[in-house]
């Protein structure tokens, strides 16, 4: 399983999907420094301290909202054909004759994206956070906590797509995994506004969407952790917005990411290993 682990992670760092997503980080990560920098710039010039408490943690959450994206853009589109490319091409006769059992074929693949997709995801949020600190010297709480959730965001979805690999034609997993994506999303954004709006129905569509893919509910309970808003006074302004999360979601919530990763990984084995090859 070691050699098939080190093989995945390889490939996954040879795929042409990682240079679009580096350079899609780049631009990204270019342009937000450049933003940050110069309205922290404005408030040195002309100081508000109010204003600064409202517009930084906004510009942080802006940040890891659209880096989440750009991850879960990556983690999709590389375990999209993890199986069912290798199924078509007809690579992976090539493996399964060999004394490896088909469990550790799919424990490996997994395994090996999983490492590369957490890398990727740590050292993005890694220089956000250092971009949002040294230019604007915000205190950033439980850093650690929110980098292990961060990171966790690509593995729920790598853990479905990979699933859906198994059973699916490349092209259509894509499709499907990035429409659960959206769902996720949206119902994120429809349970801020029922929160804002104090209505029940909107609240209980976007927790249905959140146990549907838990991956936007990850991001709010990020957002929590590291703004401490429990304790802070402009809690309300700061998390309004659709980058904002108006309720933290308990820690039940990571839990349940943890057991969906766990059960779909299952899933997936159990299906790979059902298939006729």
């Amino acid at each position: 399983m070691l050699a098939i682990i080190k093989i995945t992670f390889r490939e996954a760092l040879g795929r042409k999907v990682v240079l679009i997503s580096l350079v899609l980080a780049a631009a990204f990560l270019g342009l937000y420094g450049v933003g940050v920098h110069f309205v922290a710039k404005d408030f040195t010039s002309h100081p508000s301290p109010v204003l600064e408490q409202m517009i930084y943690p906004q510009l942080l959450s802006f940040g890891l909202y659209f880096g989440g994206f750009i991850v879960s853009f990556l983690a999709i589109f590389s375990a999209a054909g993890t199986i069912s490319s290798e199924i078509e091409s007809g690579i992976i006769q090539t493996i399964i004759p060999k004394p490896v059992q088909r469990y550790e074929i799919a424990l490996g693949k997994f395994l090996g994206t999983g490492l590369f997709l957490a890398l990727y995801a740590a050292l993005f949020f890694g220089i956000i956070s250092l971009i949002i600190n040294l230019k604007t010297g915000l205190v950033l709480n439980g850093q650690w906590l929110a980098l292990a959730l961060f990171t966790l965001q690509p593995i729920v979805l790598l853990a479905v797509t990979f699933c859906g690999s198994t059973i699916l034609p490349t092209i259509v997993n894509g499709v499907v995994m990035f429409m659960l994506y959206a769902l996720a999303v949206i119902g994120g954004m429809v349970e801020q506004i029922g929160w804002f709006m104090n209505n029940a129905s909107l609240q209980q569509t976007g927790i249905l969407a959140s146990l549907i893919m838990p991956v936007d509910a990850l991001y709010r309970k990020i957002v929590h952790v590291l703004l401490n808003t429990a304790t802070n006074p402009l809690q309300a302004f700061q998390q309004m917005g659709p980058f904002g999360s108006m309720a933290e979601p308990s820690v039940w919530m990571v839990v349940y990411a943890v057991l969906y990763v766990i059960f779909f990984i299952g899933l997936a084995v159990y299906l790979f290993g059902k298939r006729d090859i």
